[in-house]
């Protein structure tokens, strides 16, 4: 939980961010990850596939590849680049948070930054802490 301190002091910095970044980055804004292939398919074709119906709004889809690849990338283990892991967390988490599970959301970024430090992932933390500290506790999930 942030300071009283610390919640004054990024209210007034983060609160542009918030209003705009709350979308939370557009999942995979960069080029994704190399990926390798699963006999059978791709890791990159199931998370691309993810990605669309993501931004489709087809979140349970979405959700469901998201699934696919995970456990598809954690049965070759250390094959699959840390990236490829954080990115699929936070594009999970961003579901998450956007239909107000704001647990599962925080457990995604913190899985996503426990495989890979990624800016995202933290930002979204803060955000969600900062939010839920200004809101008393909770965000409606439109913020999102």
């Amino acid at each position: 939980m942030l300071s009283a301190r610390m919640q004054r002091w990024l209210l007034p910095v983060l609160w542009p961010v918030l209003a705009v970044s709350l979308r939370l980055a557009p999942p995979a804004s960069r080029a994704p990850a190399p990926m390798l292939s699963v006999p059978g398919s791709s890791l990159r074709s199931t998370f691309e596939a993810a990605l669309v119906l993501q931004r489709a709004g087809d979140a349970d889809a979405a959700l469901e590849r998201y699934e696919l690849f995970l456990q598809a990338a954690r049965s070759l283990g250390t094959q699959v680049p840390p990236e490829s892991f954080a990115e699929v967390l936070v594009n999970m988490g961003t579901i998450h948070a956007k239909r107000g599970d704001v647990s599962r959301a925080k457990q995604l970024f913190s899985e996503a930054l426990d495989a890979r430090e990624m800016g995202t992932a933290h930002l979204n933390l803060a955000l969600l802490e900062l939010s839920a500290a200004s809101r008393g506790g909770g965000m409606p999930p439109s913020a999102l």
